[in-house]
């Protein structure tokens, strides 16, 4: 297919967009924030731009990629989140209608409240308690109105990027590079960490079926972000580093929107049509530090 990327030069964009390549894909991979030999310069928020590339380069599909992840930045300035992860998937609907070519669509977790028990699963229902949720969720809600031929995949606590990573995997080697040796961990809030190439592989079958809808798409098994610190320690062989499980009170003034007290979830409807090739979170982490990080192991 010929595949126009947004938000390329993410975490998940940097596992993806090589990958669809391999896979005989033809991709324009765009971004706001990084413009390589292969990638255009594209906002989303400006509909015109969208719609001016787009009729160049005539996509049998756009994937929508672009967004808004930083929740703080979010909950500190709402107008910007809702431009960022509305009307830039407002805007990718527009090319859409026009074009007539279906969507994919990258959420989140985030979506929910946290109050369930049990794993969430595509058949709950969303009710965001923060910015970042919210506004995510209503480019949910956009697409489902306006575009029938659409995928929604959800994702867990990414993992992977590398050298792009911001994530949490990142912000813990950081830490070890400033010769830290107490880290502080959260263990009140769970939820399900999603490794990128892993992603990618499985949302590339995704995009070539026609099962239309939502799907969730993380790696299996359950996790607090300190049993996640607990194994990139173990797997990195720092038994010189003390790690203590806190609160999330501990980081309130640093991460202080709202986060739910479970973003697990279940690949449902990939369970039940057989497609659910994910692994477990901790032999995708070790697989992931071992690659990009070699230099940390001892």
């Amino acid at each position: 297919m010929r595949l126009l990327l947004t938000g390329a030069a993410g975490m998940l964009g940097s596992s993806l967009v090589p990958l669809l390549g391999d896979r005989d894909h033809s991709v324009l991979a765009t971004d706001i924030r990084f413009i390589g030999r292969d990638m255009k310069k594209l906002d989303v928020r400006h509909c015109q731009a969208m719609m001016s590339l787009s009729r160049k380069f005539r996509p049998d599909m756009l994937l929508h990629l672009a967004a808004e992840t930083d929740l703080e930045k979010c909950e500190s300035n709402v107008d910007y989140a809702y431009k960022e992860n509305f009307i830039g998937t407002q805007n990718a609907c527009a090319v859409c209608r026009e074009l007539d070519i279906p969507i994919a669509y990258v959420s989140t977790a985030g979506v929910f409240d946290g109050k369930k028990s049990a794993p969430y699963t595509e058949f709950d229902a969303p009710n965001p308690i923060n910015v970042y949720g919210a506004s995510k969720f209503q480019g949910e809600r956009i697409i489902r109105q306006t575009l029938p031929r659409h995928f929604i995949l959800r994702a867990g606590w990414m993992i992977g990027g590398g050298e792009r990573d911001k994530k949490f995997v990142s912000k813990m080697l950081a830490q070890l590079d400033r010769g830290t040796k107490k880290i502080h961990a959260v263990n009140d809030k769970s939820g399900t960490p999603t490794y990128a190439p892993a992603f990618s592989k499985v949302f590339e079958k995704i995009i070539r079926t026609k099962y239309y809808g939502t799907y969730h798409l993380a790696c299996n098994g359950r996790a607090t972000r300190y049993d996640v610190a607990a194994h990139i320690l173990k797997t990195l062989g720092r038994k010189d580093v003390e790690l203590k499980a806190v609160t999330s009170a501990y980081f309130e003034k640093e991460y202080f929107a709202p986060r739910p007290k479970s973003e697990e979830m279940r690949n449902f409807v990939l369970d039940l049509r057989g497609m659910n090739e994910m692994p477990q979170w901790r032999d995708a982490l070790e697989v992931y530090l071992k690659k990009s990080f070699p230099s940390y192991l001892r």
